[in-house]
């Protein structure tokens, strides 16, 4: 914390002199009078002033102890869309990306594996006949098409 209020008040001590000394060219330009010493004496000071200031934040930097931070590899595992083999409801699980993965369907419970496969096709929104949900199929191509509504239950086909 000493450090910090260390570094703040060289930073307010820089702003203070800048100003200072732009107060004291405006004044010798416009007026041809000189606050206290010369712009030119005023410049050195300004430049030995930095050099005490970098200096010191070079020893600070160097004195304080470096806290050593642990490297945590952070892998959030990828969400990847699953068609049920059951019902056809597409859900997600979270996939780390390490083989086999097991899963349970949400809507059945029927129990399945990714092995590294995917299933090619077109996702579809179906909405149920029978409590008019909409939910989300992937269509294979195969027909017919069965499907299970996730939140009735209802079986039907898409021809």
């Amino acid at each position: 914390m000493k450090q910090k209020n260390l570094l703040r008040i060289i930073v307010i001590i820089s702003i203070i002199y800048f100003i200072w000394l732009f107060i004291d060219a405006l004044n010798e330009v416009m007026n041809g009078t000189k606050l206290l010493l010369s712009l030119k004496t005023w410049s050195i000071i300004g430049v030995v002033i930095y050099i005490v200031f970098l200096v010191v934040e070079i020893i600070l930097y160097f004195a304080t102890p470096q806290e050593k931070i642990k490297e945590i590899k952070l892998v959030s595992p990828a969400l990847k869309k699953i068609v049920c083999s059951n019902c056809k409801t597409t859900f997600t699980i979270s996939d780390d990306g390490i083989r086999p993965v097991y899963y349970a369907c949400p809507n059945c419970g029927k129990e399945g594996v990714i092995k590294g496969k995917k299933i090619e096709g077109i996702s579809k929104l179906i909405t149920c006949s029978n409590c008019d949900k909409i939910f989300e199929i992937i269509d294979t191509g195969d027909r017919p098409l069965t499907y299970e509504c996730p939140s009735c239950h209802f079986r039907g086909d898409v021809s």
